[in-house]
């Protein structure tokens, strides 16, 4: 993509509501951080402030590197980090239920996942690289495990530095966090790689195909613009 691109690019009237939903959830981030803040809960000002850092990185990636992102992984990312700070830290679920930490990190998986699969298969379906299925797969299933190495280590950062508890227990959590990662991006792999042997119908295939259709909006409002 390049500089000249529009970034106006046109959405479908799904694709527009998911928009609006987006920009909802961090607007619910912003009202989590000032919170945190009035409530002096500097860790929850600390998370929120990361959580919505982290929530604009698809249009970070827009502006400086002119990578846009369909609507539906930023709002599936905004989701994710939002039940993260909601849920998760103000509404204590990490400690209620034992379960809320793993069901994050196996999704966290499972997106990095299905984004690692999506990036290389364009690569792949553009022919700026020739790759096998193998690896495809492969680079799908490291990139959801290195995203989730990065996470345990910055968790663990903030605990040693800050004395945050976001590790709670220790080995045990960093072990259990980067299994269901691990589990989640091999559940997609495997789907991936299914797909690219047969092309039958399932969930990656629609991914693959609203993710085509997203680019086909993008050449075309290109195409316009430099008319």
């Amino acid at each position: 993509m390049s500089a000249s691109q529009p970034t106006d690019i046109p959405f479908s009237p799904a694709g527009r509501k998911e928009l609006v939903l987006s920009y909802l959830l961090k607007a619910i981030l912003l009202l989590a951080a000032s919170y945190a803040l009035i409530s002096r809960n500097y860790f929850l000002v600390f998370s929120a402030i990361v959580a919505i850092v982290a929530s604009l990185m698809p249009a970070v990636f827009e502006r400086k590197w002119h990578i846009i992102l369909p609507i539906e992984l930023d709002l599936v990312i905004t989701l994710f980090i939002s039940t993260h700070l909601i849920f998760g830290e103000i509404g204590g679920f990490y400690l209620k239920y034992w379960w809320f930490d793993l069901l994050l990190h196996s999704s966290s998986g499972f997106l990095f996942g299905i984004i690692g699969f999506v990036w290389a298969y364009t690569l792949f379906y553009t022919n700026r690289v020739k790759a096998e299925p193998v690896f495809i797969v492969t680079f799908a299933v490291s990139l959801a495990m290195a995203a989730g190495a990065m996470w345990e280590i910055f968790e663990f950062s903030m605990d040693q530095f800050f004395g945050f508890n976001m590790q709670k227990s220790g080995l045990i959590d960093t072990m259990g966090d980067l299994t269901v990662c691990m589990i989640a991006s091999l559940v997609v792999g495997m789907v991936g790689f299914s797909y690219l042997k047969t092309h039958k119908s399932g969930f990656i295939r629609r991914v693959i195909m609203r993710w085509e259709q997203y680019r086909a909006r993008i050449k075309k409002a290109s195409e316009q613009s430099s008319a």
